[in-house]
């Protein structure tokens, strides 16, 4: 088989995947459905995942790494830390509202990841702090931000960002982002202490 058709099979697949279990859940979806969706026969979908479980956590893995992706292309040079927060901050706000299914599946049927899996979440968890807190510490260097402990400030931008968007999975709630994210983002930038 070509190599570019397989590939465009296996995101097909995918692509289907994400439909299916963001409307049933993984308990709930079915394999049969998912082929129909991605219009191939059952028996493909099994030339290209062993099993329910296999394509749901590939689903979950493509997901993430399209995340991860996108939140390096926003790292454009020449931005401050700052602004490179924001748009991370906004990226997650637009991917949150768009894929807001599938993260309310990928949060509570996480019974269903094997120890590797769970073991390559947390990885790409760190990596995403990493990211976050280089741009914290770039911006303690250029006199931005104040001198503070930039992996505490990583895991707090994180954590309001978390508590933030949970609404949006659960109630399916929209963000504004002028009325919450940017106040967030004051205060995650500027603190609850006035100013003299």
């Amino acid at each position: 088989m070509n190599r570019l058709a397989d590939k465009d099979k296996r995101r097909q697949i995918i692509r289907a995947a994400v439909k299916v279990f963001s409307r049933k859940g993984f308990h709930d979806a079915k394999v049969e459905e998912i082929a129909q969706v991605a219009d191939v026969g059952k028996g493909t979908v099994y030339e290209y995942f062993s099993s329910k479980t296999e394509l749901f956590q590939e689903m979950f893995k493509t997901g993430m790494q399209f995340y991860l992706d996108n939140m390096i292309n926003e790292l454009k040079p020449g931005l401050s830390s700052r602004e490179k927060l924001t748009r991370i901050a906004r990226l997650h706000l637009r991917f949150v509202n768009s894929y807001k299914d599938l993260a309310r599946v990928t949060m509570t049927e996480n019974a269903y990841f094997d120890e590797d899996f769970r073991k390559w979440i947390w990885e790409n968890r760190n990596r995403k702090i990493e990211m976050l807190r280089d741009i914290i510490d770039e911006g303690i260097k250029n006199g931005e931000f104040r001198e503070t402990n930039s992996h505490a400030a990583a895991l707090a931008l994180t954590g309001a960002l978390g508590a933030l968007f949970s609404p949006v999975i659960f109630s399916g709630t929209k963000i504004n982002t002028k009325e919450i994210l940017e106040p967030v983002l004051d205060i995650v930038f500027n603190g609850l202490l006035t100013r003299d």
